[in-house]
């Protein structure tokens, strides 16, 4: 577990790192960064003495100037360590230097050591070069203390050869100390807790740091210290979250923490809010037993009643209610824990309502819920009659439309007559739960040439009927042609090739439903098309999506209408659609630095095949991302937003562009001031 720990730290390192090192990724720039004590100025990437020389470097010479000041002063030269005596030595007093650095003893110098004899190159050492401690060690970082705060310097590094020459130069950014602390948040989001251990979990909200300390109280009283915990980082595409495991914790103890951020250069951020929480287990408590649900009929109401012993171990009892068994619950009351009983006056009549109940603790948890239980009653009141019955024209039958009058009515019973001066008989029954309703009577004894009438009785779940509706009158006709789906437009996603069409029930309320067709097309042979599923989609469906089509290549896809007296449409307006065979390729190693012009943005793409060009997005807080530039794949990848403003915090995020028009996911984000 400790080698794990260590091994997500030094990712974390890795990760700063090339955020904050643009000259590992291009030659042309210097970075120096700002620390608690000094200015950190790095030099470069080759690890190189006068004994063994890297790529021609033998070391580096640093210099430094105020700025306005036209004079440059020397400040040392740096080289690799002659032997690993010399490393050893050199990682010992850098431990002495920095306060906060990795302990020796907890990294694998001879590992290190060895590699960098191999490559020769610190980035080679991947993310056993990042610790400042190993950097300064071999001559590619240093700690200029010679410094006073709140003054702007500059630095030039020249390489130098095993002569001493310097070969080539490099100027850094503009740099002061101590720096500006980082003005993201680690916002607290989840606690689990125990009588043995306390998990907590914070979302690092756009805070740069390398690690982090933990600080905890107990009991209020003891004082706050720093604790080892472990320590666990991950991150998914929303979200990047810190979760600490405190196990030294005794039980019923309440414990506060808070959490200090150091960043790679072991500048202190801001503290997080104060989280309270106590090692406490609920499984010690006697959940809630006995749970009974009754009808009231008359009251219109359901009653629950429990019992519960140890009442005097939680704070409240919230009680949630569905009408599913396995989803949908909302909270319907709070009650204080000595009170075993609650009476549910919102239920409505012949609905099987489940509910379960909660135990809540002194700190708002939410740790324990019942088994679910159930019940209904029925109402002896009279619903109320359909309301807005009428009538639409179709090409064959009689559509019927009314409004449902109340919600605990679904059926429906409709009555028929073809003479005014007869009784309505009752022609069926249906069952709808929708809040327009709709029957058809394709009957046929149905005439274009005599009057219907027809009327409507509500049943709600009580078994309760109606008055009857008013009465209308209708004549059937039959003239209506289908016509074909409108608007097919379609795209490939994660979940398959995604269509949609015109809603054409919303202007001929006699279609029936849709038919999904599609055929490969290859380059030698074009199908016939075949229906995508057996099935017929419902009218109101309008989209679809064929998680079918897994080959590789073109497909065409188009829909046929059905209506309610089975007439078929013509087919529509086919689209093609392409599944590639591999996606597009997200462009990496995004940075940003300040230039003169504005700020530079630079990325990566593993190769340039297929890709036609590079979409560039920028925004600040709280905007949305816009496209600022598109970049054809054969220029070079970079670009300068001369449009950027002085003290603007802004984000810079890439996507690929294929041959094809479909476009990648997006790349990492960067952020910088101008």
């Amino acid at each position: 577990m400790k080698k794990q720990i260590i091994k997500s730290a030094l990712t974390v390192l890795f990760i700063i790192l090339i955020n904050h090192s643009g000259f590992a990724q291009q030659q042309t720039e210097l970075m120096a960064f700002g620390g608690p004590n000094g200015i950190f100025v790095n030099t470069g990437i080759e690890i190189g003495s006068l004994e063994v020389p890297s790529n021609g470097v033998a070391g580096y010479k640093i210099e430094r100037q105020v700025v306005g000041d036209k004079n440059w002063q020397f400040v040392v030269n740096l080289s690799a360590p002659k032997n690993y005596s010399e490393f050893l030595n050199r990682i010992y007093l850098t431990n002495l230097l920095l306060v906060d650095s990795i302990p020796a003893k907890e990294l694998p110098l001879k590992v290190i050591w060895d590699k960098a004899q191999k490559y020769k190159r610190i980035d080679s050492l991947k993310y056993l070069g990042n610790p400042l401690v190993v950097r300064i060690a071999f001559g590619v970082c240093y700690l200029d203390k010679d410094v006073e705060q709140n003054v702007e310097y500059s630095y030039r590094v020249s390489k130098l050869d095993v002569s001493g020459k310097e070969s080539e130069s490099f100027y850094s950014n503009v740099v002061s100390f101590p720096p500006i602390i980082s003005k993201g948040k680690i916002v607290f989001v989840n606690k689990e807790t125990s009588e043995k251990s306390i998990q907590l979990t914070w979302e690092n909200v756009d805070a740069r740091f390398a690690r982090i300390i933990v600080f905890r109280q107990t009991n209020f009283t003891s004082g706050y210290s720093e604790i080892l915990s472990e320590k666990y980082f991950s991150s998914n595409k929303e979200k990047n979250l810190i979760t600490i495991i405190d196990t030294l914790v005794l039980p019923n103890d309440v414990y506060q923490y808070y959490l200090i951020p150091v960043d790679y250069y072991q500048n202190y951020g801001n503290r997080t809010d104060t989280i309270t929480v106590a090692a406490f287990s609920f499984n010690s408590i006697i959940p809630p037993y006995d749970i009974k649900v009754t009808g009231l009929d008359s009251l219109g109401a359901l009653k629950l009643d429990w019992k519960l012993e140890q009442a005097n171990k939680i704070l409240s009892t919230k009680i949630f209610r569905s009408k599913m068994s396995d989803s949908g619950f909302v909270e319907i009351a709070e009650l204080q824990a000595t009170t075993t009983s609650y009476i549910d006056r919102t239920a409505e009549p012949m609905i099987k309502y489940f509910y379960y109940l909660q135990l809540n603790d002194q700190f708002g948890e939410v740790p324990y819920k019942t088994a679910k239980v159930f019940g209904l009653y029925k109402s002896n009141v009279i619903p109320m009659t359909p309301m807005s019955l009428h009538s639409i024209k179709t090409e064959k039958g009689v559509k019927l439309v009314w409004e449902k009058p109340e919600e605990s009515i679904n059926v429906y019973h409709i009555y028929r007559n073809f003479d005014e001066s007869l009784s309505l008989n009752e022609l069926t029954s249906i069952i709808s739960n929708d809040s327009i309703v709709q029957f058809v009577d394709t009957s046929s004894s149905l005439k274009a040439d005599k009057y219907f009438y027809y009327a409507v009785r509500s049943e709600n779940t009580s078994n309760n009927l109606s008055e009857f509706s008013d009465t209308i009158s209708v004549i059937p006709v039959s003239n209506q042609k289908l016509n074909p789906p409108k608007d097919l437009t379609g795209y490939v996603d994660e979940t398959g090739v995604v269509l949609y069409w015109q809603n054409m029930f919303a202007e001929n309320p006699t279609i029936s439903g849709y038919q999904v067709l599609r055929k490969f097309i290859s380059k030698n042979s074009k199908e016939e098309y075949k229906p995508v599923i057996d099935s017929i989609l419902s009218p109101k469906q309008n989209n679809y999506v064929d998680v079918s089509a897994k080959e590789y290549g073109k497909y065409e896809y188009a829909i046929k209408g059905y209506d309610i007296f089975g007439k078929e449409s013509p087919l529509s307006s086919s689209i093609s659609i392409n599944i590639l065979s591999e996606p597009v390729l997200i462009p990496s190693g995004i940075t940003a630095i300040g230039v003169d012009e504005g700020i530079k943005i630079t990325w990566q793409i593993s190769s340039l095949n297929k890709i036609k060009e590079f979409v560039l997005y920028r925004y600040m807080r709280g905007e949305e991302p816009k496209i600022i530039a598109t970049i054809e794949s054969n220029k070079p990848l970079e670009f300068i937003d001369a449009s950027a403003k002085i003290d603007n915090l802004y984000f810079y995020f890439l996507k690929s562009v294929s041959d094809l028009n479909l476009e990648s996911d997006s790349s990492e984000e960067v952020g910088i001031r101008k």
